[in-house]
């Protein structure tokens, strides 16, 4: 019988929490989906995985969604959720880069105290905390050091744009920093931290 009706017709069934309408969406767009998703990630498990979230949040929003054409909102969930998926990859890869760089530099004089371990895991917190191109300059630039030029590229942006990017995330810093010493109490590291923001 739900194989019968329009996209139309399941949408507004869906929002009224109609199992059955989300079942028939499922089984007749996660084909569609999954190829969609295939095509950005190149892995089959991923791309199930991103196709699974997507019905999820179809499901846990359904009440308050407006969806004027059902194959294309999901193709755009769809896009969004591989979008947000390699984000959180890129993120997840740069922060275990940090820690391996460092971990390789050991004996290495670095611009600031690297064995306190409590202000590097502050920092790298913080780090995950900002927006993915910030967050990418910090690291690579400043705790592991590489060329403006080679992070530059990484981004995909000039150099100039980069340059710019990292003096808007070292005044973020700044003030992060600064909140932690007023707030709770001054480590002497992050004294000796502060050349890295000068």
């Amino acid at each position: 019988m739900y194989s019968s009706y329009t996209d139309d017709q399941l949408s507004r069934l869906l929002a009224g929490g109609d199992e059955k309408a989300f079942n028939e969406i499922y089984n007749r767009y996660w084909k569609r989906l999954l190829f969609i998703a295939h095509k950005r990630l190149r892995d089959t498990e991923t791309a199930r995985e991103v196709i699974q979230r997507v019905f999820l949040n179809l499901w846990n929003k359904r009440e308050r969604l407006t969806i004027a054409s059902l194959p294309n909102y999901l193709a755009a969930m769809t896009r969004h959720a591989v979008y947000r998926y390699l984000a959180d990859e890129h993120r997840r890869q740069a922060l275990h880069e940090v820690h391996a760089g460092i971990a390789g530099m050991e004996g290495k004089a670095l611009e600031f105290d690297l064995d306190n371990k409590q202000l590097l895991d502050i920092l790298v917190k913080y780090a995950g905390d900002l927006p993915e191109k910030f967050s990418i300059i910090f690291i690579h630039h400043k705790l592991l050091d590489k060329p403006i030029e080679e992070v530059a590229q990484r981004l995909g942006v000039s150099p100039r744009t980069a340059e710019r990017y990292i003096s808007q995330v070292m005044n973020i810093m700044r003030n992060k920093l600064r909140a932690l010493r007023t707030a709770v109490f001054v480590f002497s590291a992050l004294y000796a931290a502060w050349e890295l923001f000068s």
